[in-house]
């Protein structure tokens, strides 16, 4: 049976990219989220994330798209996956309607929404919620 969370990029390399988003050093970053720097170089970046992680990472960050943190695509319907594209210049490419880019900002909006409602489900069910 494939692993759908293998790839080659792995679940850590996507961590890095999210620290690399971040307004702090990685140092700070990785402290946030329970981890060293350690854990994304040499050996260690083949091991697989440890839950508390990307817990962590969620709670911390709810901006960041779990669905691609886990599996390097975003969702944007059930029945239509696409990679992520990182650029700017690629997103103009591929959207080359205002159409299509009023479709993509509807979609993205509503993956906010879901994305908020399991961050508040995961804090009720961590008992984060107060």
């Amino acid at each position: 049976m494939e692993n759908k969370f293998t790839s080659t990029e792995s679940i850590k390399d996507r961590v890095v990219q999210v620290s690399e988003r971040q307004n702090i050093s990685k140092e700070a970053f990785f402290k946030s989220i329970g981890m060293t720097s350690a854990s994304f170089r040499g050996k260690a970046k083949d091991t697989p994330l440890n839950s508390n992680a990307i817990v962590n990472i969620i709670t911390e960050y709810p901006e960041t798209d779990l669905y691609w943190l886990l599996n390097g695509t975003t969702k944007t319907s059930d029945n239509d996956v696409h990679l992520l594209e990182e650029s700017p210049e690629k997103y103009n490419e591929i959207c080359k309607s205002c159409d299509e880019k009023d479709k993509i900002i509807e979609i993205l909006k509503q993956q906010i929404v879901d994305l908020k409602s399991d961050k508040e489900d995961l804090k009720n069910l961590l008992g984060l919620k107060k």
